[in-house]
C-alpha cells in the first residue's frame, strides 16, 4: 500500500511539473513573438530557445527558433566572412567558434540550422596561421623564461585546438618549470618540507614525470621526516601505572594512524640495545641508528569520582479532564488538577587526567615539541520515576499559602515528560578514564602533527 502511495505521489508531481513547464513554454513564446514583430531577432531567438528547453514539442517555438536562429547565425557567419577577407586571423577563429557554439547549442534542442561547410575552410586556413604565430610567441617567451606569459598564450591555444603541435608539453614546462625550480631551492636552503610538496605539485600536474622531480622529492621527504621513538610513560604514582601504558598505546596507535609524510615510528626492537646505556636511551646512539627525536611523557595526576543518583520528591499535579453537556446539548469542558508526587533523580560521575610530555631530537638534545595536557570529562543523569500515568502529570507545586502553581504549557509539560525517558544509568568512571586517554594522546599527537621546524 505504502509503495503504491509512492508512486501516485510520484505521478501527481510529475504531472505538476509537466503543467508548470508548458505555461511557462507557452509565457516565453509569446515573449519571442512580441521581440520578432519588432525585429530584435536575437532576443526572440533567446526566448523561442527557452521556451523549446521547457517544452520540446512545442511547435510555434522551435519554427520561432528555427527562423530566428538562423538570423542570429548568418549574423555570425557574416564576421567570419568579413573578417577573413581582412586577415584578421584571430577574429575569424573566435566568431567561427561562436557560431559553431550556437549551432551546437540549437542542435541539442533538435533545431538543425543551416551551417554553410565552406566556412569551416575558412577556420581552417585562420587557425593553422593564427595558432602558429601564437605558438611562435609562446616559445620565445618560454626561451626568455617569461613561465607566465607563455602559459597564457598556451593555454589559449589548447582552448582552440588542445592537439595542435606539442602545446600540451610546452603548457606544462610554462606551468610546472617555476614550481621546480623554486623546489630546487627549497631543496638547497633545506627547506625540505616545502621542496616535497613543491616537487608533488610538480609530479601531480604533468602526469608524474617531468625532469627529476620524483627523485628529488623522495630526497626531501627522507630529509624531512621525523623518525620517532616512542618511550614507555611514566607516572607520578604506582596507581597510575596502568593509564600511564594505556596512554603510551593510545599515543603510538594515533601516530601510526596519521597522513603525515614526515613522521614515522619506529620501535626500540628495530633499533637494538645499543641505544642504551644504563637502562636509558642514550640520545648520540639512537641518532646513530637512524631515530631523530624521542618522546616521553608523564601521567602526573588521575582523579576519578564515580557517583550514585540520589533521589529527591518532587511536587505535580494530576490533570482530569471532564466532559458534560448542557441543558441546550453544548460541551462544556472542566479541567481538576489534583496534588501528587514523584521522584527525581540526579547523579554525576566525573575524571580527570593531567600529563606532560616532551619530544626531544637526538642530534642536539633540543626540545621539538612539549606542552602539559589536562582533560577532564563529567557523566550526569537527571530522571525521575512515577507510578501513575504520566500522561496525566503536568509540573507545579502548592505554596505554603496553599496556592497551586499549575504550569500546565506546552514547555514545561514537554520537559516533565522527558525525565521518565531519559538515560538512568551513569557511565562507569572506568569508561570515562577510556575516553580521556584517547583525548589526551589526541592532543599529544596533534602538537607533534602540527610541529613544522620550516
Amino acid at each position: 500500500m505504502k509503495i503504491r502511495n509512492l508512486f501516485l505521489i510520484a505521478g501527481l508531481l510529475l504531472s505538476v511539473a509537466l503543467i508548470f513547464n508548458s505555461c511557462a513554454s507557452k509565457r516565453y513564446t509569446k515573449k519571442a513573438q512580441k521581440f520578432e514583430e519588432a525585429g530584435l531577432y536575437e532576443d526572440a531567438a533567446y526566448y523561442y530557445y527557452e521556451a523549446v528547453k521547457k517544452k520540446n514539442s512545442n511547435v510555434d517555438a522551435k519554427l520561432g527558433l528555427y527562423k530566428n536562429g538562423q538570423f542570429k547565425l548568418d549574423n555570425i557567419l557574416t564576421n567570419v566572412r568579413d573578417a577573413y577577407k581582412k586577415a584578421d586571423y584571430r577574429e575569424v577563429v573566435y566568431q567561427y567558434l561562436k557560431a559553431k557554439d550556437y549551432y551546437d547549442k540549437l542542435s541539442a534542442v533538435g533545431v538543425n540550422l543551416e551551417f554553410p561547410e565552406s566556412y569551416k575552410d575558412y577556420y581552417s586556413e585562420a587557425k593553422s596561421d593564427y595558432l602558429g604565430r601564437r605558438y611562435a610567441e609562446g616559445v620565445e617567451k618560454l626561451n626568455r623564461d617569461e613561465f607566465e606569459a607563455a602559459q597564457k598564450i598556451f593555454s589559449e591555444i589548447m582552448k582552440v585546438d588542445a592537439g595542435f603541435k606539442d602545446v600540451k608539453e610546452k603548457y606544462k614546462i610554462a606551468r610546472y618549470e617555476p614550481v621546480y625550480r623554486s623546489a630546487n631551492r627549497y631543496l638547497e636552503n633545506g627547506m625540505y618540507r616545502h621542496a616535497y610538496y613543491a616537487f608533488d605539485e610538480v609530479l601531480s600536474g604533468t602526469g608524474g614525470a617531468y625532469k627529476q622531480a620524483l627523485s628529488l622529492k623522495n630526497e626531501a621527504k627522507k630529509a624531512a621526516t621525523i623518525t620517532i621513538l616512542v618511550t614507555d610513560f611514566r607516572y607520578s604514582q604506582s596507581p597510575y601505572r596502568q593509564y600511564a601504558s594505556q596512554l603510551t598505546s593510545e599515543v603510538k596507535s594515533k601516530l601510526l594512524q596519521l597522513n603525515n609524510p614526515f613522521i614515522k615510528l619506529v620501535s626500540a626492537e628495530s633499533a637494538g640495545q645499543k641505544i642504551y646505556k644504563n637502562g636509558k636511551i642514550d640520545l648520540k646512539a639512537a641518532n646513530l641508528a637512524g631515530i631523530k627525536a624521542v618522546l616521553t611523557g608523564k601521567v602526573l595526576n588521575v582523579t576519578r569520582k564515580q557517583g550514585k543518583p540520589t533521589a529527591k520528591t518532587e511536587q505535580a499535579f494530576i490533570k482530569e479532564v471532564k466532559k458534560t453537556t448542557d441543558k441546550e446539548g453544548n460541551t462544556i469542558t472542566k479541567v481538576d488538577y489534583k496534588k501528587t508526587q514523584y521522584t527525581r533523580y540526579t547523579g554525576e560521575s566525573s575524571a580527570e587526567i593531567k600529563a606532560e610530555f616532551q619530544l626531544v631530537s637526538t642530534a642536539d638534545n633540543e626540545i621539538i615539541v612539549s606542552d602539559m595536557i589536562s582533560v577532564s570529562k563529567k557523566d550526569k543523569v537527571d530522571y525521575a520515576k512515577y507510578k501513575g500515568d504520566i500522561n496525566k502529570l503536568v509540573p507545579g507545586y502548592r505554596k505554603s499559602s496553599g496556592q497551586n502553581i499549575v504550569k500546565d504549557n506546552y514547555y514545561d509539560v514537554s520537559h516533565l515528560h522527558s525525565l521518565f525517558k531519559a538515560r538512568q544509568t551513569l557511565k562507569p568512571v572506568s569508561e570515562l578514564l577510556e575516553e580521556l586517554e584517547r583525548q589526551a594522546a589526541g592532543k599529544i599527537v596533534n602538537k607533534i602533527d602540527n610541529y613544522n621546524p620550516e
